[in-house]
């Protein structure tokens, strides 16, 4: 059946088409720019805000493209600030390294508790004979009740006998040793005193000491 030509058809039939294609087209364009404003999301640019669609034109589903885009950018700017702390970051890693390399330095390890007793008795010997003088007579090694801690304490029971010029400048140079020690408790017996008659002079004995020389063992970490 063949359509009538537009000619033909009445005033008011001619006045729907007229009117009415176009109204339906506009509908469709407006609805199929409603649906893709829809799937884009907020055009808000990120990088440039003075370039974004007018609010009006807007829609935000919470799910659209610039929504993702938005997300995204977001990561890619936290991301970025990281790596641009990247250098601090490692300055600030490499101080504590040095840092942790000179505390494990200054602390002996476990099999060099035989050596910082050499170095007690050395520096015993070492003791100026114009300042005084030190002799050790025995140096006992104790383990502290954190042995099984990756520091724990080791103590150095020594005994010894000296002036007392001699007794304060080998503590002095124990604990100003590049390995640690620190004298955690002293007990000083005065020397006996004796009398040189011809010369009527007063002589004084060496003085008797018993300290705990105390320092920490690093493991190097057992855990």
């Amino acid at each position: 059946m063949a359509l009538p030509a537009f000619g033909s058809l009445p005033k008011k039939q001619q006045m729907y088409i007229l009117y009415g294609v176009p109204a339906a087209i506009a509908a469709l364009l407006i609805f199929l720019t409603w649906k893709a404003l829809g799937t884009l999301g907020p055009i808000d640019n990120a990088i440039d805000p003075s370039n974004k669609l007018p609010g009006f034109l807007q829609r935000n589903t919470g799910q659209g493209v610039w929504n993702e885009i938005v997300t995204t950018q977001s990561e890619i700017d936290q991301k970025d600030a990281v790596i641009r702390e990247k250098p601090k970051l490692e300055a600030d890693l490499a101080a504590l390294q040095l840092d942790i390399k000179a505390a494990e330095e200054r602390l002996p390890r476990e099999t060099e508790k035989a050596e910082m007793r050499e170095t007690i008795e050395r520096l015993a010997r070492d003791i100026p004979a114009d300042t005084g003088s030190v002799e050790l007579q025995s140096v006992q090694i104790v383990d502290g009740n954190d042995r099984g801690s990756d520091i724990h304490t080791i103590t150095f029971k020594t005994e010894l006998t000296g002036t007392m010029e001699g007794i304060i400048y080998y503590i002095d140079a124990l604990e100003k040793n590049q390995r640690f020690m620190s004298v955690n408790s002293l007990v000083i017996k005065g020397g006996t005193l004796s009398v040189d008659a011809p010369n009527r002079k007063i002589i004084y004995g060496p003085h008797v000491v018993r300290m705990d020389i105390v320092t920490y063992v690093y493991t190097g970490g057992k855990k």
